[in-house]
């Protein structure tokens, strides 16, 4: 098999086991991961000048300013060091995780960061988030910091190893390109991340009513379209959508009548949306759907067309028109400061309750004190 066919932890056969055993060696565990994760909202608080204090530091060495290069190179270093400050704070270390870390040594590699220069600078970020998490830089009690600036630690040195580990595959195998040949590169790796996400979207469970993906699969699906949308500065919207006047159905008609309409509805949610959008059964009458690209005026239009194509196929088979309705609630990813999906999920979730409050077809957006009926 080529090595084009292969993403990085194929080529390094770096496997889920793999990724256990090195966590296993460097004392990562899911009390650390906690912990991390429980800090993740100081960091978030901080996080813009946690990222200018970092590059703040560096620029002051004339060899990573000269290869950072320019303002607008700086500006997409910040933004993809925010990003991975998210995602350290996250408490989950999977395999999307590892892969992100083996990019961004393969990227620095390749760009001649040497480890050298490499090695302190992870240094400098810890002594940073040592000062922001309550260490003595901050004016805190070492003891009170001191669990959590260990799990750092642990966490820091695994991306390390895994950093090193595309250092040494390049030494065996790759060549430095140019600058030209770099960004070609960046080009096919967002193809291939693209290509791997909807490969793992369409291998999780759906639901087997409706065979939309379900509530587990959704989420995700949705913390990699966040991650993508984000490294891209591109809209997502989240639409969450509950069924009005389906348990009259149920009650009067039956559980049979019911499960129909509940098809209807995901007929309808494959016949509006685009291929590369999202749709799921998340329980009950209620669904969502994750539209990557697309930002709240367009997602209104969507829920229009949605609404039209659910009133095509809610009638029974003997041609009675069911009186049953959609109530929809939108949120938007803030580009500028990323919601985990459970808060982007939650504040399209409270914006669909507001739309039950309106008669009929109703769409409301999140953070909106009012909505519209009809599809708006």
């Amino acid at each position: 098999m080529k090595i084009t066919q292969q993403n990085l932890g194929e080529q390094l056969r770096i496997t889920a086991l793999d990724i256990a055993r090195r966590k296993e060696l460097f004392g990562i565990t899911p009390d650390d991961e906690a912990l991390l994760a429980r800090a993740k909202d100081t960091v978030e608080r901080d996080l813009k000048d946690i990222v200018d204090e970092f590059y703040e530091n560096q620029v002051q060495t004339p060899e990573i300013e000269q290869l950072i290069g320019d303002a607008e190179t700086l500006a997409r270093l910040k933004k993809h060091m925010a990003h991975y400050l998210l995602a350290l704070f996250g408490g989950l270390y999977d395999d999307i995780y590892v892969l992100s870390r083996l990019r961004v040594g393969l990227v620095h590699n390749r760009i001649g960061v040497s480890p050298k220069l490499y090695v302190p600078a992870v240094r400098i970020l810890l002594e940073i988030l040592r000062g922001r998490l309550g260490g003595p830089a901050a004016g805190g009690e070492c003891g009170a910091c001191l669990p959590i600036m260990r799990a750092l630690e642990k966490v820091l040195l695994f991306d390390l190893s895994l950093v090193f580990d595309t250092y040494i595959h390049a030494l065996v195998g790759q060549v430095e390109r140019g600058k030209a040949e770099l960004e070609t590169y960046a080009q096919g790796l967002e193809q291939e991340v693209a290509k791997r996400t909807r490969q793992l979207s369409e291998q999780a469970s759906h639901d087997p009513l409706t065979g939309l993906p379900n509530r587990r699969s959704l989420f995700e699906s949705l913390r990699r379209e966040i991650s993508l949308a984000t490294r891209r500065g591109q809209p997502l919207t989240m639409a969450y959508m509950d069924l009005d006047g389906f348990k009259s159905v149920n009650d009067s008609l039956g559980h049979k009548e019911g499960d129909r309409v509940l098809q209807a509805l995901a007929e309808a949610l494959k016949a509006t949306l685009r291929a590369e959008d999202l749709p799921a059964r998340v329980g009950g009458d209620e669904f969502c759907a994750v539209l990557p690209g697309v930002g709240l005026t367009a997602a209104r239009e969507v829920a229009a067309r949605l609404f039209k194509a659910f009133e095509a196929r809610r009638a029974t088979p003997g041609g009675q028109d069911l009186a049953v309705t959609v109530s929809l609630g939108l949120a938007a990813l803030d580009l500028a400061a990323p919601q985990a999906p459970e808060t982007l999920a939650r504040q399209a979730d409270e914006a669909m309750y507001r739309a039950k409050k309106i008669t009929g077809h109703a769409v409301v957006e999140a953070g909106s004190g009012a909505g519209s009926g009809a599809g708006g």
